[in-house]
């Protein structure tokens, strides 16, 4: 009689774990076979605070032991606390959600921080997160002071306060540009950089969302902020620390790696209809065994290594993914009197009488505003909006995106006469 072998989803290893009871705070630091540098660990190792108060959790998707972290673990045994090799092949694409998970379950702090594995922190990095759960629960999030100059790359250590001057993109002076009454805090401020909330918050609404939609680089911690704030919690943004990123390649993420639906900005599609939906607490797609944690029962590290190993994801396999095309996504209610959807990468607003967007019934819509971009389908709200009373109703032949050139020219002339 034949054996028949169960064919392996994936081959995890937990290369370190030290015990690290009564620590405080979890730092979650991922790697999905891109890292060339671990200065982060290094940085991460110099806190004013006590080691024996946070852990360092490093999580690789594939099956990836890059010799660079081996050495440097040589050296420094207690460089990091916990390293975890899900051990993917090269044949799936990579899902950060994933790791979120995995590290939130290994975690024994009290306080998970979610964060770029090459930043540079500066030696008040955990005193700052703690001083900021002090005042209460919420999510925190760190802005990252990017710097493009490619003078320290390879990374050669720079002072944190060498990053402000020349090749710096987004430090205003005393802020970050995102952080600094902008408009547009969702896209300037870097909602990716570093998130933190308390595990218990985490494990409450079920964990890091796994749905296809957030396999690839357009994912994030974000999309945990915003159900987060939906169950109740504050976002909270620090002002008086920050991350500081250098340059390296890919380092804009407009690369050519695999990534689900985003609004052409690259936040998710999906992370943003959350933001419209107060009631969306949970994920479209919850891990298996962070469900089991929040209904109550209790992993071990070995015991949760022997269920990924089990688990397979065969729609993870490259030129498998595939999101579902047909989905509309609300990313906006109330946009100065019209909700937006994004719909095949194109943009659509309604009034809110008319409903949720409906590509089959797109050409009977009264009021149908369209746009290749989210900017140009602002221009024609505002636009729209600016129209006399009963113009509109006057011009009326046929959605907004499919009026003739002739009748935009009669309203320009109309709004100019107005003016």
């Amino acid at each position: 009689m034949i054996e028949t072998v169960q064919p392996q989803a994936c081959r995890p290893e937990v290369v370190l774990a030290r015990p690290k009871p009564g620590c405080k705070v979890s730092v979650i630091l991922l790697d999905w076979g891109v890292r060339e540098s671990f200065h982060s660990l290094d940085y991460l190792n110099r806190q004013m605070v006590d080691r024996s108060s946070y852990e360092l959790i490093w999580l690789e998707f594939y099956d990836r032991k890059p010799a660079k972290l081996q050495e440097a673990v040589r050296r420094n045994p207690e460089l990091v606390d916990k390293w975890i090799v899900a051990g993917y092949g090269e044949d799936h694409v990579f899902s950060k959600h994933r790791l979120y998970n995995l590290g939130i379950l290994a975690a024994e702090g009290d306080v998970c921080v979610i964060c770029d594995s090459d930043a540079i922190f500066t030696p008040t990095f955990i005193e700052k997160i703690n001083e900021a759960f002090a005042q209460g629960p919420a999510v925190i999030h760190l802005d990252e002071v990017r710097n493009n100059s490619r003078c320290n790359y390879p990374f050669n250590y720079p002072d944190a306060k060498e990053l402000l001057g020349a090749g710096c993109i987004n430090w205003t002076g005393k802020t970050t540009r995102g952080l600094d009454d902008s408009p547009d805090i969702l896209h300037e401020a870097n909602y990716g950089a570093c998130m933190a909330a308390r595990r218990a918050d985490l494990t409450a609404v079920g964990g890091a969302d796994e749905h296809l939609d957030y396999l690839g680089y357009v994912c994030g911690p974000y999309e945990l902020t915003f159900r987060l704030v939906n169950a109740g919690l504050s976002e909270r943004w620090l002002r008086n620390e920050y991350l500081y990123h250098t340059w390296h390649p890919n380092t804009s993420g407009i690369n050519s790696d695999y990534h689900g639906p985003h609004d052409g900005r690259f936040i998710s599609s999906r992370a943003l209809t959350v933001r419209t939906d107060p009631q969306r607490v949970m994920p479209w797609v919850e891990n298996p065994w962070v469900a089991r944690v929040r209904q109550g029962e209790l992993l071990a590290l070995d015991e949760l290594m022997v269920l990924l190993e089990e688990k397979e994801e065969p729609q993870w396999k490259v030129g498998r993914p595939a999101p579902n095309a047909d989905d509309v996504y609300c990313v906006d209610r109330d946009f100065q009197g019209f909700n937006v959807f994004l719909y095949h990468g194109e943009w659509y607003a309604l009034k809110p009488a008319e409903g949720d967007f409906d590509p089959k019934r797109a050409k009977g819509y009264r009021t149908l505003l369209h746009g290749e971009s989210e900017y140009a389908l602002q221009q024609q709200i505002a636009y729209y909006n600016q129209l006399p009373a009963g113009l509109w109703a006057r011009l009326w032949s046929q959605p907004v995106s499919r009026l003739p050139q002739r009748i935009w020219r009669r309203l320009g002339k109309e709004l100019a006469r107005l003016w």
